[in-house]
């Protein structure tokens, strides 16, 4: 039997050939059915081919079986993204703003910003976005920071 670090580094190889890429996570299957980190990687291959609706069992199996640090964030950012994508807008917005509030990872944050825009809500997204802008204090932002929160407060 294959590594997991086998299956996976074989796997991205293929990343121009789609049904070997599956093919190389599915034969493994059965044996790795109950392998959380399997389980994203898979998910992982899944998503990347466009694959959502497939990804999203997996994902959510991955993170019930329990997920390291790192993994489990990832996983949970690629569940909210992939929910988003098939339309489950509620779902992903909850899932990605618990992890943005959790993490502060600006990554979570981009998410969950195009999970908004996707679902209708625009505004927020672009006040969620501002307001993370403001809080890098970078360039002149600190010159200008009153005007701009206060611009910012003014989307509804």
């Amino acid at each position: 039997m294959k590594s997991l670090n086998n299956i996976i580094e074989e796997a991205w190889k293929y990343q121009d050939k789609p049904e070997i890429m599956l093919k190389i996570f599915q034969e493994p299957y059965d044996d790795f059915s109950e392998n959380a980190a399997y389980l994203f990687e898979y998910a992982n291959v899944l998503d990347f081919l466009g694959k959502e609706t497939e990804a999203i069992p997996l994902y959510q199996k991955a993170i019930k079986l329990g997920l390291p640090g790192k993994m489990k964030i990832q996983a949970e950012m690629q569940l909210g993204s992939s929910l988003s994508v098939i339309g489950e807008h509620e779902s992903a917005i909850a899932i990605l703003d618990r992890v943005y509030k959790e993490t502060a990872d600006p990554a979570s944050l981009e998410f969950l910003c195009i999970a908004l825009f996707r679902s209708g809500q625009t505004n927020v997204a672009l006040k969620q976005a501002l307001n993370f802008i403001l809080s890098g204090n970078q360039g002149m932002l600190p010159e200008y920071s009153r005007a701009l929160s206060d611009y910012v407060n003014e989307i509804k």
